[in-house]
């Protein structure tokens, strides 16, 4: 990724960060302990920035500091929205998650750049038309899971490529495809199934090779792409088969939101998308379909049926272990700091479990 050449750039992307953060000039300008005419010209590209204040910049407006001084990947331009004093809720948040995704991009080239992450081939990828049954059963061939539940969606993803991130945020999901590679950032703060479900669903744009996309994008209308991937992660995640299959098995006296409570707990997916699933393969009618998506099953079913909660997938900070492995790679080459290795990890361990680098003396 490119660095800024002027002010002139990084003085807009200050003035693009604050917007979307929805604060004034005057508002930030105070934080800082600025005049206001000082941000103005901040903004404007007339007045430089110094390190000190770019990382109170960063601070206050809840994005890395690198953000203001590297230049965003081209597909990420070509699909932003304009923010001015006046935007909505939805521009905002969309280009808070894009900066999320930026950042996520900067850290896996770097990483791949210095060697630490080697991304595979994947024989996966598709072009021309699309058949998402027949997409979704190559990727799980490809990683030698025909059947049955999937483990972590980030250690799935990273098979093919795709370096998933879940980040403390509001919405769905995006992704950018880049050289060889591909990151996707998934909304932490959405129900367990559904950032599951996320994560499927910004894999099959990897597998398709679309240059960008973003779920906070879609709610206005969605198209015929958007359609097969959901059928795409919906075949990822349960295949038809194994639905069929376990509907044949069962004892006729179990009762059918039993027996999908157990589906939907096994193979830890959303109530919504078992009982979609359910009634496009003609295992429920209708008016049954309607009784079931108007009783979600509480903790206490899960307890009852299933003996207990499924494991969480997808928790803020969760990358795959490849990704982790490479940035305690990195630190044990020396290569980054421990605050830096910390913060790559987003969370998962603090510097004082980092292990003991090859190049330190252990203690006596």
């Amino acid at each position: 990724m490119e660095t800024a050449e002027s002010w002139d750039e990084i003085g807009e992307r200050v003035a693009e960060a604050r917007q979307a953060a929805g604060v004034s000039q005057g508002e930030l300008a105070m934080r800082l302990g600025l005049d206001r005419t000082a941000l103005v010209r901040i903004e404007s590209g007339e007045r430089k920035i110094s390190a000190m204040e770019l990382f109170r910049l960063a601070e206050a407006l809840g994005v890395p500091a690198a953000h203001f001084i590297m230049r965003p990947p081209t597909p990420l331009v070509s699909r932003r929205h304009g923010l001015d004093e006046d935007s909505d809720d939805a521009t905002r948040t969309r280009f808070r998650f894009d900066a999320l995704l930026e950042a996520h991009a900067r850290d896996a080239q770097w990483l791949i750049e210095q060697g630490f992450l080697v991304p595979p081939r994947s024989p996966v990828r598709q072009e021309g038309p699309v058949d998402p049954t027949a997409l979704a059963q190559r990727a799980r061939s490809t990683i030698g899971k025909i059947s049955g539940p999937l483990g972590g969606l980030a250690r799935v993803a990273e098979q093919f490529g795709l370096y998933l991130l879940s980040v403390d945020a509001e919405g769905e999901g995006a992704s950018l495809l880049l050289d060889g590679f591909g990151v996707a950032v998934v909304g932490g703060r959405a129900a367990p199934g559904r950032r599951r479900w996320t994560g499927a669903h910004e894999l099959g744009h990897h597998l398709l090779q679309d240059e960008y996309h973003s779920d906070l994008s879609v709610a206005a209308g969605r198209d015929e792409r958007e359609d097969l991937i959901d059928h795409f992660a919906d075949e990822l995640l349960m295949p038809d088969t194994d639905l069929r299959q376990a509907w044949t098995q069962r004892a006729q006296e179990t009762v059918p939101r039993s027996f999908f409570i157990e589906i939907a707990a096994r193979y830890r997916i959303s109530w919504g998308v078992v009982v979609r699933k359910a009634v496009r393969l003609g295992l429920v009618s209708g008016t049954e379909a309607r009784q079931l998506r108007a009783s979600t099953p509480t903790r206490g079913d899960l307890l009852a049926v299933y003996g207990g909660e499924p494991a969480e997938d997808l928790t803020v900070g969760t990358t795959g272990p490849q990704w982790r492995k490479a940035v305690l790679d990195a630190w044990d080459k020396g290569a980054v700091t421990g605050s830096r290795a910390v913060e790559l990890l987003h969370g998962a361990i603090g510097i004082d479990e980092l292990p003991l680098r090859a190049l330190e003396e252990p203690a006596p």
